[in-house]
């Protein structure tokens, strides 16, 4: 009989990679056939230290953690993918852009989270009809966000966008229902770092806030990944069922580094020199945000995505790709800057696609003509610049305009309840500021609000609990036309 050969038992192969080229931490690999994408690699010691963002049939193309990585050494494989560890813990710390503790208090221990995950299905959602109250009352009343909303902001630089997105997470202390925030800055200075840092601290914000910070000076790893570490650590919260809001500061900056990264890899440029995948890459990851289903927990996620605009060109590639991804969009103007409205936020070129449905009842109510108000007084105000005649009504019209715009003036770092807004908003259209000088009426308003919130506080408990009945709107007209009387003769 013929002798048979003892069978081999399996053994795992071990697939070793070699550097064929690297600059900045963006190398390609050989040697891995059987990778998948976003696998994790490792060095020799069995630590982590690098992701694959690619690859084609002869190589791998790989971003290293650490951009003075010896070209010589191997990297292997890990089978896994790139993840995060996250737990309530993540609430108060600030991270790098690869998940890593930067703060000094240790790492996180908790589950692990993968950075790149599909968005949750249709049917696995619910409609946008939940308030995200901001506390900045042209948002709140003209522009509404609902929990699992995407909200662009955008505009040229320093006119106030990170200002708009730090107030929103800032008031979120005074939050209905507890939202957790997550702050992601990407390629921005490290001093900007530090003044977010202190103003968390300064308002108490890191009591239900993160900071995921990935700064200029950091790999183009780090700066890569940071908005998906983010967004995993926020799904974490979300799918607990809770409400997580993510402010991603700036997608410009991520589309530049992202452009950065493969043209050193020798991907053909499309518009603007970009990759053509960039819409996939920003698509994908806005898409992770919105409100789940009841059978899924019933949490939600909002993002607030900031662009940076060069000379107010909202057609550049990157601002149309966002804008047609996003739920509408907060545009903020060099005009009305200069001119002192802050914020600065143009309510023509500015919409919100979920609207009214995501305000609380009693606030819709009474601001539902602002726009149409303010679109009639721009009109009119053309109009009166012919240095034509205009009609009584039109004047009024016109002055009515100015009031609300002045009402609309908020300065940084405050907040107002849409209670308050209510309030406020009805005293005007009951002419409560109309026989006033507009010199006035932000002082006015701001000792109006402090009277009601000190000695008429019932007032702001009624209304959110829906109360807006006549009784209520006598009372607070009552309130405010005694004040007033006060104000003029003092």
């Amino acid at each position: 009989m013929p002798s048979r050969k003892p069978k081999r038992k399996n053994k795992k192969i071990k697939e070793i990679g070699h550097i064929k080229s690297y600059f900045s931490g963006v190398a390609k690999v050989e040697g891995l056939p059987n990778v998948f994408l976003h696998e994790v690699l490792l060095d020799e010691k069995g630590k982590e230290a690098a992701i694959v963002i690619g690859f084609n049939e002869s190589s791998v193309e790989v971003l290293f953690f650490d951009e003075n990585y010896n070209t010589e050494k191997p990297v292997f494989r890990s089978f896994q993918s790139f993840s995060v560890s996250a737990s309530e813990e993540v609430v108060g710390r600030v991270f790098n852009g690869l998940g890593k503790a930067i703060d000094s208090f240790g790492d996180i221990e908790g589950e692990r989270i993968p950075a790149f995950r599909q968005a949750p299905g249709i049917i696995e959602r619910e409609p946008v009809e939940i308030p995200l109250t901001t506390g900045i009352k042209i948002i709140d009343t003209v522009l509404p966000v609902g929990r699992g909303q995407r909200q662009l902001i955008i505009g040229d630089r320093k006119l106030g966008k990170s200002t708009i997105a730090l107030d929103t997470v800032l008031n979120q202390k005074e939050a209905e229902k507890e939202v957790f925030c997550f702050y992601v800055i990407c390629g921005q200075k490290e001093q900007k770092l530090q003044e977010i840092i202190s103003l968390f601290k300064k308002y108490n914000a890191f009591n239900y806030s993160a900071i995921i910070a990935a700064t200029a000076d950091d790999s183009l790893a780090s700066q890569y990944l940071a908005p998906f570490v983010g967004c995993a650590l926020a799904e974490y919260f979300r799918d607990k069922g809770k409400d997580a809001l993510i402010v991603y500061d700036d997608f410009s900056k991520h589309a530049r580094i992202y452009r950065s990264i493969t043209l050193l890899l020798e991907r053909p440029p499309g518009r603007e020199t970009y990759p053509g995948e960039i819409f996939f890459l920003h698509a994908g990851l806005l898409e992770r945000a919105g409100r789940l289903a009841k059978a899924r927990g019933g949490g939600s996620l909002t993002a607030l995505p900031i662009i940076e605009t060069q000379e107010g060109g909202i057609s550049a590639f990157i601002p149309t790709n966002l804008i047609s991804i996003t739920d509408g969009q907060i545009y903020l103007e060099r005009g009305l800057f200069q001119k002192g409205f802050l914020p600065a936020i143009n309510v023509g070129l500015s919409v919100s696609r979920v609207g009214s449905q995501a305000q609380p009842e009693v606030l819709k109510e009474v601001v539902g003509g602002l726009r149409l108000a303010l679109a009639q007084h721009k009109e009119l105000q053309r109009l009166s610049q012919l240095e034509t005649k205009v009609s009584q009504k039109a004047q009024k019209t016109i002055h009515r305009g100015e009031l609300i715009l002045e009402l609309l003036k908020q300065k940084k770092h405050t907040f107002v309840s849409w209670p308050e807004q209510v309030i406020l908003f009805y005293a005007m259209e009951e002419g409560f500021f109309d026989d006033l000088e507009k010199e006035k009426w932000g002082e006015l308003e701001q000792m109006v609000l402090e009277l009601i919130r000190i000695r008429y506080h019932y007032l702001i408990d009624r209304i959110r609990r829906g109360r807006f009945d006549a009784a209520t709107k006598k009372e607070i007209l009552k309130v405010v036309e005694d004040f007033k009387k006060e104000f003029i003769f003092s």
